[in-house]
């Protein structure tokens, strides 16, 4: 199935918004808030949004806003997609509509099972049965959105953990140690738990440790900031001011995931008048500041963790330094047994796959699915009746791509897990 479009609710599309609402009744009760309340307050210019494929209206959610909090109302989704996550991105899209336009109080109101609980559920709303009262107050207040928007700040779907496949043991060990004690932060604190401020990924390139990052601000529900320090000057030294208004800024929201990849490339071993000797030293400065409040949390990521700085590794400043390695054979079951039943309904001998494929990262499978697809596509242009991706299909993508991890970096990964990991 194609992929929903989601954007701003027009005039023009109340109509298709309308026969998306017909549909969303439970037990032929009236949604609280009227379908006048709702067109007048989309008129009026309150955030409202639509999701999209090919044209047709397929979800909606809409808000009214009032002096002291914003009425979330008519989350409606088609039939044939529900169930699919559409509900909690329409709602994180809203809420990030909401907050830039200066409102930081959502409240909705539903009959008990009406649909969409289930999405204001999964944002952290809380509310009694029988006629549900929503209500949340967002982690951060408008005038942190505007620095949030202005650094490329976004909301990450909470649906972006449970979509990871290919690392179910890294996977743990993300949620073991940043994840969960950071999400029960009152509950660590008890036990005398300090929360984690700053993590460092390391591995192989291609092994997923940007998504892991954006999962991770996706299940706390904090925005994700990505820092890119390489674009923040054209100097060593403009890139280092730039690095610390970028964290000064920072500095006055109060919960994000900001992250830094190739962290390497701007904290390497310093050495006496080395051109990235500024930029490390401002890293260094404001990294402790940065994390000097609760409700933050710094993630880098390097493929050549024994290049950065010995000081910048120091335990004060980052609190575990995590592996993210190629994924296993049972990783790659996993994350082939999903592949191939989006592509195909042959047989596969997916644990022969599997086998063969190893050293490929989560991308490598992806390009590897990919390429088989592609030879499916060709072959119907010609024959509308061929089958969808074959085996033999597979065979010729598999000597058609190739590992990113090879034997020797496996090795040399084990020896920076000695050495460096921190978990």
């Amino acid at each position: 199935m194609q992929k929903w479009i989601i954007r701003e609710m027009k005039n023009a599309d109340l109509d298709g918004a309308l026969k998306v609402w017909n549909d969303a009744h439970v037990y032929q009760n009236s949604p609280v808030l009227s379908v006048a309340d709702v067109v007048h307050a989309v008129n009026h210019g309150d955030p409202a949004l639509v999701a999209e494929v090919d044209g047709e209206i397929v979800g909606t959610v809409c808000s009214i806003v009032d002096e002291h909090r914003a009425w979330i109302c008519r989350l409606a989704i088609a039939p044939q997609w529900r169930n699919q996550g559409l509900g909690s991105e329409l709602l994180i899209g809203l809420e990030q509509a909401l907050t830039t336009a200066g409102h930081t109080r959502f409240t909705a109101l539903l009959h008990d099972e009406e649909l969409g609980d289930v999405a204001f559920l999964n944002q952290h709303y809380t509310g009694p049965a029988t006629l549900r009262y929503f209500d949340r107050q967002q982690s951060y207040q408008a005038s942190s959105a505007q620095v949030l928007a202005d650094l490329g700040g976004r909301v990450i779907p909470p649906t972006a953990w449970t979509r990871l496949s290919g690392g179910e043991s890294t996977m743990k060990l993300i949620e073991r140690t940043l994840v969960l004690p950071l999400a029960n932060a009152r509950l660590a604190e008890e036990r005398g738990l300090r929360p984690p401020r700053a993590a460092i990924l390391f591995g192989p390139p291609g092994t997923g440790k940007t998504s892991l990052a954006r999962a991770v601000a996706g299940r706390l529900g904090w925005p994700f900031v990505e820092v890119f320090p390489a674009q923040l000057g054209t100097s060593q030294s403009e890139i280092a001011s730039g690095i610390r208004d970028t964290f000064n800024s920072l500095r006055t929201v109060d919960h994000a995931v900001v992250f830094i990849d190739e962290v390497d490339e701007v904290a390497a071993h310093r050495r006496e008048a080395s051109a990235g000797q500024a930029i490390t030293n401002e890293l260094l400065k404001v990294i402790p500041e940065f994390l000097s409040s609760s409700g933050r949390l710094l993630i880098c990521a390097t493929n050549n963790v024994s290049r950065l700085d010995s000081a910048f590794l120091r335990t004060g400043r980052f609190d575990y330094v995590l592996p993210v390695g190629p994924p296993d054979y049972d990783a790659r079951m996993e994350a082939l047994t999903k592949e191939v039943a989006r592509v195909t309904s042959e047989t596969i001998n997916i644990a022969g796959l599997a086998q063969v494929t190893e050293g490929y990262t989560m991308a490598d499978i992806d390009h590897l699915m990919r390429v088989a697809a592609q030879y499916a596509f060709e072959r119907a242009l010609i024959d509308e009746e061929s089958s969808r991706v074959t085996e033999e299909d597979l065979r010729h993508a598999l000597a058609a791509t190739r590992a990113s991890v090879s034997p020797a970096d496996v090795i040399s990964f084990s020896d920076d897990i000695e050495q460096y990991a921190r978990m």
